[in-house]
């Protein structure tokens, strides 16, 4: 069973500011974890086992068959006449297989079966799992991507408004308090771009390593985002309950549970073995070990047994089995109240998010228009340093705002899509 991420998933980037260097998109990230990151390597590893141990072999299916060959030498020394040696030389081909066990065999064939079901789904959670980390540390980087490119932009400006201030003071158009007013802007913005950088570098470090490679590897990302339509809760329900792993989990451990109830009873059944074996024998003189003149013979047995009674450990599985099956059954049910538990919390938490987002954008449209009066006013000398100082922290914190609200959404998104089982679907 091989496994695939969502287009949803991947398609979630649109747009976005030029890079100037190395791009890693979301999509390249994702592909990398898949292919290094080693609890998912591990995850797959288990996943094959359990596949693997999953043939009609192991749940005793199929006839055995055995050879065996034996060369026996033995001496005697009677009390009256002559020392006897003696030699034995044989080879024998045997089959054996089990008619009837009460099913036995064929529920375990099947449980196996569930085995190898919950293998792939405990493969299916760490892939999610990884992703889900994987996607929180793209964006986390792309979040401290922009959140650089903002605080750059607010330098550039108080850059810009140092020396206008300074070459106004030279020609006597301009205080000496402005200047120092402007400089301290600078020098606090200056502060707030090294911040930023460490910020996106450590970013850049975080993800680095869950991808498996070289920390110090520098990239840059991609940082715009396409967030999609809600689907009814309703739909989203059903898909849960039809493709979330840890709740298909659940449920597969009640069906394992269950097999497990039917292989006890089965010991109470009796038991048919069928069995055939072709060989060949010879016996010798002192030590004289050969098949030259062997003689040949073969024989069938069928072998019916019933166990009358072993010490209750019979009854103990049953009564186990069903104990498991009952305690299986009520670990499913909390399965599913949990399901749809942070279903509905996900669901609330991905609308609530789309509607932060967007009063967070009005806010930067009417931050941006704001500041933009306040700077041709401040050009006209019509409004202090300190209004314009304040307009121009309006607009870096709604674009910050902005920004933080954006991933924050595409997070619940995702945290949604895993909770429905859209996030990675299994293929053959």
């Amino acid at each position: 069973m091989k496994y695939t991420i969502s287009l949803l998933c991947l398609l979630l980037l649109a747009g976005g500011t030029p890079a100037r260097g190395a791009v890693l998109t979301f999509e390249e990230a994702v592909k990398l974890a898949l292919e290094r990151n080693p609890g998912i390597a591990a995850a797959r590893n288990d996943a094959a086992i359990a596949e693997n141990n999953a043939h009609i072999g192991n749940a005793g299916l199929l006839p055995r068959i055995d050879f065996a060959g034996s060369a026996g030498y033995n001496s005697s020394d009677p009390p009256s006449g002559p020392e006897l040696e003696t030699s034995s030389t044989s080879a024998r081909l045997s089959a054996s297989y089990t008619l009837f066990n009460g099913l036995g065999n064929i529920y375990s064939y099947k449980r196996l079966k569930s085995e190898e079901t919950i293998g792939r789904l405990n493969a299916r959670q760490q892939i999610e799992s990884v992703l889900i980390q994987v996607s929180s540390a793209y964006y986390g980087a792309a979040e401290a991507f922009e959140n650089l490119r903002v605080s750059r932009e607010l330098l550039d400006i108080s850059r810009e408004r140092l020396a206008r201030v300074t070459s106004r003071t030279e020609f006597g158009q301009g205080g000496t308090v402005d200047v120092l007013a402007a400089r301290v802007d600078f020098n606090t913005d200056t502060v707030t771009v090294v911040r930023s950088r460490f910020a996106w570098e450590e970013a850049m470090r975080n993800l680095n390593s869950l991808l498996n490679r070289d920390v110090d590897i520098e990239f840059e990302v991609d940082p715009g985002v396409e967030l999609t339509e809600l689907r009814s809760l309703e739909s989203m329900r059903e898909s849960a309950l039809e493709s979330n792993s840890s709740y298909r989990q659940a449920t597969e451990s009640v069906r394992l549970a269950d097999l497990g109830k039917k292989i006890t009873r089965s010991s109470f059944m009796p038991r048919l073995d069928l069995s055939t074996s072709y060989g060949w024998e010879q016996y010798g003189d002192g030590d004289e070990f050969s098949l030259n003149d062997p003689t040949l013979g073969w024989g069938v047995q069928a072998t019916l047994s019933l166990n009358l009674f072993n010490g209750f450990q019979r009854w103990t599985d049953a009564r186990n089995a069903s104990i498991e099956l009952r305690s299986r059954r009520l670990l499913e049910e909390q399965a599913r109240l949990e399901l749809d538990r942070d279903l509905v919390n996900a669901y609330k938490s991905y609308r609530n998010s789309r509607t932060v987002l967007d009063l967070e954008r009005k806010n930067l449209e009417a931050a941006r228009v704001n500041f933009e009066r306040t700077s041709d006013l401040y050009d006209l000398g019509r409004v202090t340093s300190t209004q314009f100082r304040e307009a121009q922290l309006n607009l870096t914190r709604a674009e910050t705002s902005v920004i933080s609200a954006t991933y924050q959404a595409k997070m619940d998104e995702i945290e949604l899509m895993r909770i429905t089982g859209n996030l990675v679907r299994e293929v053959d």
